[in-house]
């Protein structure tokens, strides 16, 4: 025989036999899946990351990896379905939700026979979006479910799915870990906060740290070697690169390339991969590696068992400036040269030679990005609506940087968002500059920010509650009127206006605009004119209009508990009580929830009953100083004078200050 077909068959078999070996893993490993939300491609290094380092060498890398969306949201979806946004439905973290009829990684993986249990450390990834369909276990409680800050540190995400694990047979489990650190506003402990270490790479340092230990736990229980361990994140930061602070905006590769780190068992070691990957391709792949047919017609492809195609096109989209500022979407394809991005100024980089995408060289290769933008367009799918988005989400979403969506009377052309990200990141920085208690300073900042870029309606809202917080409330009003002539058809701004005038107790008129907005937005506007009653005195309207709201959202946990406050204003504590217990039913992890049934309770004489709900309320509040000295008075009460005592050394010892040294002094006097 010929040497050279001698050698092509032996190339041949030897191509078969790895194919195989790495097609037919050990029977059902462990697959755990760790997302590192916001964490750019260029922060993994040993310095910053030396524990996704030391994965790195023991897995393979693939080093041009794309998101296909800068969304917590639409990209976890596409990494759940392996399909593209226009595919999957999911374009945006607001007003959207997964479709329950397509096949995503947890059903297929359940219906495998996997135990599957997932927990995520943001609100954006709760259950209600059908992100959580499939997983047996789903921990996405964030804290407070009425707080905005709607997030929580990775350390305590990784507790509950380890003590999910626990209750587990170890040999079939997909484990899905959400880490959100390095998303903004970049909270860290302070012992990864180094001497000119900003902020955003302090976050990701520690959410390292978070993989690291569950890492660690991995290889304690003897999954590690026998897992199929894959690290990423759903997109990256902008960091000012192209004038973004933070992401959902440009399509840059700062905002777009993604670590992706594969360790199979028993695979291949140090490994890396330059070819395009994207984040369609993690559930083909996952399934492929664990010997599981991958459902047909996905966007994505399985990266362990496909050759490498070098014409391969990847899009991304973001139409978050579209559907909340009214700006023109942007959209791209990227090559393993180029990236083309569709704007009104088009734009071409060369990303072997450019990195950092600062040139633009459309001018330069007219034929190639011509070519892009043909198939780009060929590709291209009209955006699907979003649902409607209440205003608990609105609140909890603008708080991460989702903001609220405008529409703005006459919004005929939509201009480049590079036209107008300036005054994006001036909203930004005074929304931090407020939060920081810089009030007063933050007033000029948002009043820029109204006159350049009117369409960015959380700027007229915040101007006005600055104006207010600084004691100028007439002024906050005159915005809020301002804005109400901007964004003439929309309901929040009127909402907005009449709350403020509610609060300067311009009673009539709020109660008038409330009544007008009932027409587009009837759960709020009852909402309010319920509390606008309260102010009057009024108990009997006020519950009127309350449950007027819950009729139209019969499960509002913001309408159950303001239905609640009207009831105890009129001593109604049976009806108190059954409004929060429905309340509980849906998001028992709200503050004061617990109290507000231990107070009752202690009216229907349920004292045992009203014991527990305090020492519920403390447990999960630890800093609710009030709930610790009624826990206290009640345990006195019923001559249980040891334990009071030490409730009340705990809750100091908790919460060193003034508050708590108040509370302890008072409940003693009970005590003794």
């Amino acid at each position: 025989m010929h040497a050279g077909r001698v050698l092509n068959s032996a190339a041949c078999l030897l191509l078969a036999l790895t194919f195989a070996c790495t097609r037919h893993p050990a029977p059902s490993p462990p697959i755990i899946l760790i997302s590192i939300d916001t964490l750019r491609a260029d922060r993994v290094r040993a310095d910053l990351t030396p524990n996704i380092v030391a994965l790195t060498k023991d897995g393979i890398t693939f080093d041009n990896t794309w998101s296909h969306v800068p969304l917590t949201l639409p990209s976890h979806t596409t990494i759940f379905t392996g399909l593209l946004p226009a595919s999957n439905g999911v374009r945006d973290n607001a007003g959207y939700a997964l479709n329950e009829k397509l096949p995503v990684l947890a059903s297929i993986l359940a219906a495998n026979g996997y135990a599957t249990g997932g927990a995520v450390s943001s609100y954006v990834l709760r259950k209600n979006t059908g992100i959580a369909r499939g997983f047996g276990y789903y921990d996405d409680d964030t804290g407070d479910a009425l707080d905005i800050t709607a997030s929580r540190p990775g350390e305590k995400t990784l507790a509950a799915l380890t003590a999910w694990m626990n209750g587990v047979s170890q040999q079939k489990m997909f484990c899905f870990l959400h880490l959100y650190d390095p998303h903004g506003p970049y909270r860290a402990p302070s012992r990864f906060q180094q001497t000119g270490r900003a902020s955003y790479d302090a976050a990701v340092a520690y959410a390292d740290d978070t993989a690291g230990k569950f890492i660690a736990e991995l290889k304690r229980r003897g999954l590690y070697n026998r897992a199929i361990i894959v690290l990423l994140s759903d997109h990256g930061e902008g960091l000012g690169d192209h004038g973004e602070l933070d992401h959902g905006v440009f399509v840059y590769r700062e905002a777009l390339q993604v670590p992706l780190i594969i360790k199979l068992p028993n695979g291949e070691r140090g490994k890396h991969v330059a070819s395009l990957a994207a984040l369609t391709d993690v559930l083909p792949t996952i399934l492929g590696a664990a010997g599981i047919a991958a459902p047909q017609h996905l966007d994505g492809v399985d990266l362990l068992h496909t050759k490498p195609d070098p014409g391969r096109q990847l899009d991304a989209e973001s139409y978050y400036e579209r559907l909340h500022f009214h700006w023109r979407q942007l959209t791209s394809v990227i090559t393993a040269r180029y990236q083309y991005i569709e704007a009104p100024h088009a734009e071409l980089y060369d990303l072997p030679a450019d990195p950092q995408e600062t040139t633009n060289v459309l001018q330069r290769d007219r034929r190639e990005g011509l070519t892009l933008a043909k198939a780009l367009a060929a590709r291209a799918t009209p955006l699907n609506a979003p649902s409607h988005i209440d205003e608990e989400d609105q609140r909890k979403l603008a708080s991460l940087g989702y903001m609220s969506n405008g529409s703005p009377a006459g919004e005929g052309t939509y201009p480049d968002p590079k036209e107008r990200i300036r005054y994006l990141t001036a909203y930004r920085n005074a929304e931090r500059t407020a939060r920081a208690g810089g009030t007063r300073e933050a007033i000029p900042m948002l009043e820029l920010v109204t006159r350049g870029a009117p369409e960015i309606l959380d700027a007229w809202i915040l101007l006005a509650r600055a104006k207010e917080t600084s004691g100028h409330p007439e002024e906050g009003i005159a915005v809020l009127r301002n804005a109400q002539r901007q964004f003439a058809a929309n309901p929040a701004v009127a909402l907005a206006l009449a709350d403020a005038l509610m609060r300067s107790r311009h009673l009539d008129e709020a109660q008038a605009i409330a009544t007008t907005a009932a027409a587009m937005e009837p759960v709020l506007a009852h909402e309010l004119l319920a509390r606008i009653a309260l102010a009057r005195g009024d108990s009997s309207a006020a519950r009127k209009e309350a449950e007027a709201a819950l009729a139209g959202a019969p499960q509002r946990t913001a309408s159950l508990l303001l239905l609640a406050r009207v009831q105890k204003q009129s001593g109604d504590w049976q009806g108190m009580l059954a409004s929060l217990d429905r309340a509980a039913e849906k998001t028992p992890s709200v503050r004061g929830l617990q109290a507000d049934r231990g107070e009752a309770l202690l009216h229907l004489q349920r004292g045992p009953e009203a014991e527990q709900a305090y020492r519920k309320e403390v447990e999960l509040f630890p800093d609710d100083i009030d709930a610790w000295g009624n826990l206290a008075v009640i345990l006195a009460v019923q001559g249980r004078g040891a334990e009071a005592r030490q409730v009340v050394q705990r809750a100091v010892s908790l919460n060193p200050g003034p508050a708590a040294q108040r509370m302890a002094t008072e409940a003693m006097k009970v005590i003794r």
